[in-house]
């Protein structure tokens, strides 16, 4: 199932407001910040954190990754090549990929990139028709299905029918893993316009809208992480030897779960020395609320995000009972977000499922 939680436009506008109203003065906080006092952040901080020093630096990452990946499926279907370079290349692009998309914002929403190059589950019959009607460009590449291409298409290409050099199938493989390179370009391009938005520091409505499309996909990442990749495949097992995890052809769905919590983390906890610099570094969600004084909601928050983080850590299998343990780890996470966290910022939690299968 492709990623469902498209924050709804209303949901936008009629949160923009309420960020921006109230102020509280800077307060030191408790624990390890009991000598540091904070400044007051506000949406244009977290918002312009965001752009420049998350989004932007991630969407490059992963036009490198993805160029990379293609150029290892022309080689190796030129014969020049072993597949073992494309399947590192892959991992490394999905990697890429899963940390941008963890809180799938912006361009990442606007573009509906993940049903185009990460659309679960794959359809292998649509592979093989694919292959069979060969599109001859990226353009013939428009008119095939998503449930036939992007990282599922290749990792099926990669692991499960592996495609052999100058054949109709890696031929269709050197076009799908084009098409990823397309995307994390056009995905790069509008990050970084992004991240040249001028935000205003005391009446900015984008920002405003920003920060509370930020909350809404930070728990929908969350949500497809916990639920869609990591619990419903356990409960839909049924008499089937083991859980049809995404990723599990190349038997990375440990890695891809980590990658995307890693993401999660990094913008729910502080974890660097220093103390971000308003409307420059990125603004994680304990320290926008350390900063307008909710110091008991933000230690209350670090407690459930670091109970995930600890589950998370110690998940070393893909075995049912043990995803299960981390699972109840996560939805902590989950109730603090919906019950505390978002009333306490005045955002209003409006998920869509319009998208996807």
């Amino acid at each position: 199932m492709n990623h469902p939680f498209a924050l709804r436009p209303l949901a936008w506008a009629c949160t923009a407001l309420a960020l921006m109203a109230g102020a509280a003065s800077a307060q030191s906080i408790p624990a390890a910040y009991a000598e540091v006092a904070l400044p007051f952040y506000n949406p244009a901080h977290l918002s312009a954190g965001l752009a420049s020093q998350w989004y932007d630096r991630n969407a490059s990452a992963f036009e490198q990754s993805a160029q990379a990946m293609a150029g290892s499926w022309q080689q190796y279907c030129a014969g020049q090549g072993a597949i073992a370079e494309v399947r590192a290349r892959w991992r490394a692009a999905a990697t890429d990929w899963e940390r941008l998309s963890a809180v799938a914002l912006g361009p990442l929403v606007e573009r509906r990139s993940m049903r185009l190059i990460d659309f679960q589950p794959l359809r292998p019959a649509a592979v093989r028709k694919a292959i069979t009607t060969a599109p001859a460009d990226l353009l013939g590449m428009e008119r095939v299905g998503a449930p036939a291409k992007g990282f599922p298409a290749l990792e099926w290409l990669l692991w499960t029918e592996a495609a052999a050099p100058n054949t109709p199938a890696c031929r269709y493989a050197v076009l799908a893993a084009r098409e990823v390179h397309s995307e994390a370009q056009a995905l790069q391009q509008a990050f970084s316009t992004l991240a040249g938005t001028p935000w205003d520091e005391d009446e900015s409505e984008a920002a405003a809208s920003l920060m509370a499309e930020f909350i809404n996909q930070w728990i929908g990442g969350l949500e497809r992480l916990r639920w869609q990749q990591m619990e419903k495949p356990v409960r839909s097992q049924g008499k089937a030897p083991a859980p049809d995890f995404a990723r599990s052809a190349s038997q990375t769905s440990l890695q891809s779960w980590r990658a995307q919590w890693s993401a999660l983390r990094t913008l729910a906890v502080h974890s660097a020395a220093a103390t971000p610099v308003p409307g420059k570094d990125i603004v994680p969600i304990e320290l926008y609320l350390r900063g307008r004084g909710l110091n008991d909601l933000a230690q209350q928050w670090v407690n459930a995000v670091q109970a995930a983080d600890q589950a998370m850590a110690q998940l070393n299998s893909t075995d049912g009972d043990a995803v299960l343990q981390a699972v109840r780890a996560l939805s902590g996470v989950k109730q603090q977000m919906q019950d505390k966290i978002a009333p306490a910022l005045q955002v209003h939690i409006g998920f869509s499922d319009a998208d996807g299968d």
